[in-house]
């Protein structure tokens, strides 16, 4: 069994703790590895299959059908992220391997790793609450009328209200907790593992933007020491390569710390490209199918706006889509960001 370096691991645990949960965790028993994304997926196509049935079934009905594809495009879109970090395992192995490393190696910079692994406890502790308050609201809808027809009973029992439209070719009343149970599964299991794979990526880009961040502070010392060493009458060229050459004939300390700093500059560009052939192709994916589940929702909301539990759960889809957006936008982009400032500090 895999030991995380003691200090990683009081910030990585809940990350740790839910690649296990769902079966990712590359160091975990492989039946664990092979058993729980089977159940996961033996779930999600199960109810991939009552959307299919419910489209055949109601043809032509377009408030069944827009909800089925939002539906649809959740199921796969999760499922879509743990077959791509199964496939990608190896290689997830190997950014965890190399994490360990760089917390071994960047020790002068222990504190700026410290600070970016803090700040993704927090990113992976904030999506936590979200999505529990998030479950909580959208699975709480279908109990509703139960709740009522006990503190408030009416003269007859209330509609049945489900998590969303199914189909399993049953008589729904009678069977109405099991079909419920399926779509508590269903739902609980698509948002463990969206919450579990985004904050996983979050992570690791983090990760890397603290070695960006330590190798840009590393340069920008050498570059105020050259300074200060430097004759008034000298003229840079290059950015004071050329004077660190001739005042200290290759071998001071400011050449070594150069060397020292290209050295971890490959260690990071290594990094980043086994994080990009990790998660490029699932992000395209994702991103297409964001884009037309907000599209579908849009239309959903226009077409109940004078139903309030509609509206409700409407919005509520909107907003983790958008926030799903932010987690796979912003990390890029913040990644590119602290890469450009190991240039600017050169």
């Amino acid at each position: 069994m895999y030991d995380m370096n003691p200090e990683m691991e009081k910030y990585y645990a809940i990350n740790k703790l839910f690649l296990s949960a769902i079966g990712v965790w590359p160091y975990q028993r492989r039946v664990l590895k092979v058993f729980l994304p089977c159940l996961f997926s033996t779930i999600h196509y199960a109810g991939f299959i009552t959307q299919v049935l419910l489209v055949y079934d109601t043809w032509g009905n377009m408030d069944v059908i827009v909800e089925a594809i939002i539906v649809i495009t959740c199921i796969f879109g999760a499922n879509t992220k743990l077959i791509n970090i199964i496939v990608n395992n190896h290689k997830f192995r190997r950014l965890l391997q190399l994490m360990c490393e760089h917390w071994e190696f960047f020790n002068s910079e222990r504190h700026i790793m410290r600070y970016y692994a803090s700040i993704s406890q927090k990113v992976t502790k904030y999506f936590g609450v979200y999505f529990i308050v998030f479950t909580i609201f959208y699975l709480l809808i279908p109990l509703i009328p139960r709740i009522l027809d006990v503190v408030k009973p009416l003269n007859e029992s209330r509609p049945l209200i489900y998590v969303y439209s199914v189909e399993y070719r049953v008589d729904k009343e009678k069977y109405y907790y099991p079909i419920l149970l399926h779509c508590y599964a269903t739902s609980l299991i698509t948002i463990i593992i969206l919450f579990t794979i985004d904050t996983t990526y979050i992570m690791c880009v983090l990760h890397v933007c603290s070695l960006f961040i330590a190798i840009s502070y590393r340069l920008e010392n050498i570059t105020i020491k050259a300074e200060n060493k430097s004759d008034n009458k000298k003229q840079y060229i290059g950015r004071h390569c050329r004077l660190l050459m001739e005042k200290h004939d290759s071998i001071g300390n400011d050449y070594h710390e150069l060397i020292m700093c290209l050295k971890r500059h490959q260690l990071a560009l290594e990094y980043v490209q086994i994080l990009n052939s990790t998660f490029t192709q699932a992000m395209f994916i994702l991103l297409s199918l964001n884009m037309l589940n907000l599209s579908v929702i849009g239309i959903q909301l226009i077409k109940n706006l004078e139903h309030i539990n509609e509206i409700i759960r409407s919005i509520f889809f909107i907003c983790a889509v958008f926030i799903h957006l932010v987690c796979m936008c912003i990390p890029g982009q913040l990644l590119i960001d602290r890469s450009i400032e190991v240039f600017d500090k050169a």
